[in-house]
């Protein structure tokens, strides 16, 4: 059972069902309170910088839902990930406020070399006139689910059995 509301989950469901995807989970965070200069702290380092750098920080009712997921490395994993890609850009060119970028952490740390091991890709979604629920996001994320589905049907991309 998801700790997640049930619309997230149900998207987390539908990219799991794609070949190639290892996991995916996600967060909403209120990026309100957020500023320039609090992005140069490592608790921010998987904040969306260059967007929140655009806007000098986050705007007023706008919460921020970001979907991490970790692919195969394969075939498979690559034809997910360019699915999601362009699926994320056509979202974004028909209105959504929303963006997909690769994040990764320091090749090497103290503890070791970690190069090659921390690939990850955060799918970024910004949801304004959120005052005092989360439904607006709640719904836009059923909204982006449903066509995530369809486009899974008519392009006929490969799922899991």
């Amino acid at each position: 059972m998801s700790n997640y509301p049930i619309d997230v989950s149900n998207f987390h469901e539908t990219l799991l069902r794609l070949k190639g995807m290892v996991s995916v989970e996600s967060h909403v965070e209120n990026l309100e309170p957020i500023d320039r200069e609090m992005l140069s702290l490592s608790d921010y380092a998987h904040l969306p910088h260059a967007t929140l750098r655009r806007t000098n920080g986050g705007l007023e009712n706008e919460v921020f839902l970001q979907i991490e997921f970790e692919i195969e490395r394969s075939e498979e994993g690559l034809i997910a990930l360019e699915f999601i890609s362009w699926f994320v850009r056509d979202q974004a060119r028909g209105g959504n406020t929303i963006q997909l970028r690769p994040f990764a952490f320091p090749p090497e740390t103290p503890y070791g070399r970690q190069l090659g091991t921390t690939l990850k890709f955060h799918i970024d979604l910004f949801i304004d006139e959120v005052v005092d629920t989360l439904e607006p996001a709640f719904a836009k994320i059923r909204e982006i689910d449903a066509y995530l589905n369809l486009a899974i049907q008519l392009y006929l991309i490969p799922l899991k059995p």
